[in-house]
């Protein structure tokens, strides 16, 4: 009984192990993106990617823009995720 008991919690164990860094490496990805923070973007491509993330994020629908904003949208609605 013991030896089932150890095998269980090694599998638990490495299992748990191969699966953090997936869990991790979508938040850190999330994380390291910043609208305002893109080099040489517009105001305007900065403030259609912030509204398309926040839509994506609120599980609003996706909107069609046009020009830099909705460049930016479209950037902003990819890195969203409805909840």
């Amino acid at each position: 009984m013991d030896t089932k008991v150890s095998l269980l919690s090694i599998v638990i164990t490495v299992a748990s192990m191969a699966l953090t860094p997936l869990i991790i490496i979508q938040n850190a990805d999330a994380a390291s993106f910043s609208c305002a923070a893109q080099k040489g973007k517009s105001s305007d491509w900065i403030q259609g990617c912030k509204d398309g993330w926040f839509d994506h994020d609120k599980c609003l629908g996706k909107s069609t823009y046009s020009g830099d904003y909705g460049k930016g949208y479209e950037v902003g609605w990819s890195h969203g995720s409805c909840k």
